[in-house]
This record gives C-alpha cells, sequence and structure tokens, in this order.
C-alpha cells in the first residue's frame, strides 16, 4: 500500500502504488470507458492497463488532464514532420542528417567519453 504520508494528494498516493493494484482499477475503468465511448482506435495500440496507466500516471490520476492527453492521431510521423522536421533523420523526412550520421555522431561521442565513463563506473561499485 502507499505510503500514507500528510501532504500527498490522492492521486500522487494511488501514483505510488504497483500497477496490479486493485486501488487502480476504477481509474482504469473510467479512462478506458471514456476512450470506448470517445471511439478511440483500439489499434495500433490496445487500451491495456499498461497503456492507460501511462495517462494515468502522468496526470497523478486526475481523470480529467489524463483525458491522455493528446496523442495526434495514429499518423505518427506527419505529426512528428509537422513538429519537429528539424532533428529527425533524412529516413524519416527529416531536413539534415541520415540515421547513419547520426548514430556516427553518437559512438563518437561516446567513444570520445571512455575516460569519463570509465571512471564513473568505478566510483559506483
Amino acid at each position: 500500500m502507499a505510503e500514507q504520508r500528510p501532504g500527498l494528494t490522492a492521486g500522487q498516493r494511488l501514483n505510488a502504488l504497483p500497477d496490479h493494484s486493485p486501488l487502480l482499477q476504477p481509474g482504469l475503468a473510467e479512462l478506458r470507458r471514456r476512450a470506448l465511448e470517445a471511439g478511440v482506435p483500439l489499434a495500433p495500440l490496445p487500451l491495456s492497463d499498461s497503456f492507460l496507466l501511462r495517462f494515468l500516471r502522468a496526470r497523478d490520476f486526475d481523470l480529467d488532464l489524463a483525458w491522455r492527453i493528446h496523442m495526434h492521431g495514429t499518423n505518427y510521423k506527419q505529426s512528428l514532420l509537422q513538429h519537429f522536421p528539424d532533428i529527425l533523420p533524412l529516413e524519416y523526412g527529416g531536413e539534415e542528417f541520415s540515421m547513419e550520421d547520426i548514430c556516427q555522431e553518437w559512438t563518437n561521442f561516446i567513444m570520445k567519453s571512455e575516460d569519463y565513463l570509465y571512471s564513473i563506473s568505478q566510483t559506483s561499485q
């Protein structure tokens, strides 16, 4: 059970519970009901408990705020292109870099950071 500390809201207490807690079921059922009533498509993502919990947890189990959260439809490529064309790789319709360029940049960054990464791995042991 979630710790009953003064000052925690009901949503924060629910957020502290594990995904399988029966106390989360009323919120899940209501969010699922709203989605089905609104005709939310069940593909590509079904309205599973784990999927719906992401929205509820993101909004501390406030059903009105969770109802969510707008996903901009199922055409994610078009949505990403509309909002983030400057950071997408060319293969996804971006404007500047290929996926290979981006991977090489990250590889170079990690390789240049080898000493630092090794040092922090030693301090955490």
